[in-house]
C-alpha cells in the first residue's frame, strides 16, 4: 500500500514522515518505505542518506527495550516485561533478539507458574492429610448427622481430586526425569489415597534415587582418591577408598584399588626397610630410623618395622647419652 502512496510522495515530504516514524519507533514503516525509494532518482539521496543514523536509532531502541524488560522481570513485574516485548515487536517484527528474549520470558514464567501451583498443591495435600483424623473422628462421633457428613463428604471429594493431581503431577514430572519431584507427588498422592500401584511407584523412584545418590557420591570418592593418589597422600587416598566399601561392601572397583594401593605400599615400605637395614648395619642408626619412619606412614601395622623402629630409637639415645658423658 505505501507503494502506491509513494508515488505521489515528494522527497520532503517522506523526509518528513521518517521523522514522524523515528518519534514513535515505528522501524517496519521506515524499512518499508526506503525499500520502495526508486535509487536512481537522485531527489531521494538526501533521505538515503539517513540510512546509517535510522540504523543506529532502530540498534538504540532495541537495546533500551532489551534493557527496560529486563529490569521488569528482575523487579518481578512479568507482564510489565513482556508488554515492554510485545510492544516493540510490533515496530520490529520478528527481530531476533527481542523475539528470543521474550520467548525466554514465556518459559522462565511458566517455570515460575509451574512450581507455584505445584507448591500450592503440596500445600493443599498436606492439610487435607493434616485433617484426615479428625473427619474420621467427626464420622465416629455422628455418623447420621447431616451437616457432619456433608462436610465429610466434602472432604472425600477434595481428597481424591488432589490425589488425583498429585499422580497427574508425578507422571509428569517421571516424563521430565524430575525424579525428586515425582517421588513427593506419588508419595502424597499414596497417603491421601493409598494404593498398591502408588505404593510401588513410591518404592521403585525412592530406590531410584539413592542408587543415582550413591552413584555420584562414589564418583567423587573416587576422583578424590585419585588426587590424594596423586599428591603421595596414601593415608587420605586409602580412607576414600574405605568410604566407599562402607556404603558398598560389595562394591568391585574400590576392592580392587584398594587391594593394588596395599600391594603397592607393602612393596614400597619393604624396599625401605631393606635399605634401612642396610644402613643400620654401617652403624648409620639415625638414617635408618628416618627411612623405617618414612616406610611406617605406608605400613602403619607393620609388626617388623615398629620392632625396628622402636629398636633404632633405643639405640640411638644410648649413643646421644653417651656422646653426652664423654
Amino acid at each position: 500500500m505505501y507503494a502506491c502512496a509513494l508515488l505521489q510522495s515528494t522527497p520532503e515530504s517522506l523526509d518528513n514522515d521518517i521523522n514522524l516514524w523515528l518519534s514513535q519507533n515505528e522501524f517496519d514503516e521506515i524499512d518499508d518505505a526506503l525499500k520502495n525509494i526508486n535509487k536512481k532518482n537522485k531527489k531521494y539521496n538526501p533521505v538515503l542518506n539517513r540510512k546509517p543514523y535510522i540504523i543506529k536509532q532502530k540498534n538504540k531502541f532495541i537495546e533500551d527495550t532489551s534493557t527496560t524488560a529486563q529490569a521488569y522481570q528482575n523487579e518481578n513485574k512479568w507482564q510489565l516485561a513482556l508488554d515492554t516485548y510485545n510492544n516493540a515487536l510490533e515496530k520490529i517484527k520478528d527481530n531476533p533478539r527481542l523475539s528470543k528474549e521474550r520467548e525466554k520470558l514465556l518459559k522462565d514464567r511458566e517455570i515460575k507458574v509451574t512450581a507455584l501451583r505445584i507448591d500450592m498443591l503440596m500445600k493443599r495435600a498436606n492439610a487435607l492429610i493434616s485433617y484426615k483424623e479428625i473427619y474420621s473422628k467427626l464420622h465416629a462421633l455422628v455418623p447420621h448427622d447431616y451437616s457432619a457428613q456433608f462436610d465429610i463428604n466434602r472432604y472425600e471429594k477434595d481428597r481424591l481430586e488432589v490425589a488425583s493431581y498429585l499422580m497427574m503431577c508425578g507422571d509428569q514430572a517421571l516424563k521430565k526425569r524430575q525424579h525428586t519431584l515425582a517421588l513427593d507427588c506419588y508419595t502424597l498422592s499414596n497417603n491421601l489415597a493409598p494404593s498398591k500401584q502408588k505404593a510401588m511407584w513410591v518404592e521403585k523412584i525412592d530406590s531410584q534415587l539413592k542408587n543415582k545418590s550413591n552413584k555420584k557420591r562414589y564418583e567423587d570418592l573416587l576422583s578424590s582418591y585419585k588426587s590424594a593418589l596423586q599428591k603421595e597422600d596414601y593415608k587420605r587416598a586409602k580412607l576414600h577408598l574405605n568410604t566407599m566399601l562402607a556404603i558398598d561392601p560389595s562394591h568391585k572397583k574400590a576392592k580392587s584399588l584398594l587391594t593394588a594401593l596395599n600391594d603397592k605400599l607393602r612393596e614400597q615400605a619393604a624396599t625401605k626397610i631393606t635399605r634401612g637395614k642396610e644402613l643400620y648395619s654401617e652403624k648409620k642408626i639415625n638414617d635408618a630410623l628416618l627411612i623405617w619412619q618414612q616406610a611406617l606412614l605406608l605400613e602403619p601395622d607393620n609388626e617388623e618395622l615398629n620392632q625396628l623402629i622402636s629398636r633404632a630409637e633405643k639405640v640411638s639415645k644410648k649413643i646421644q647419652s653417651l656422646e653426652k658423658s664423654q
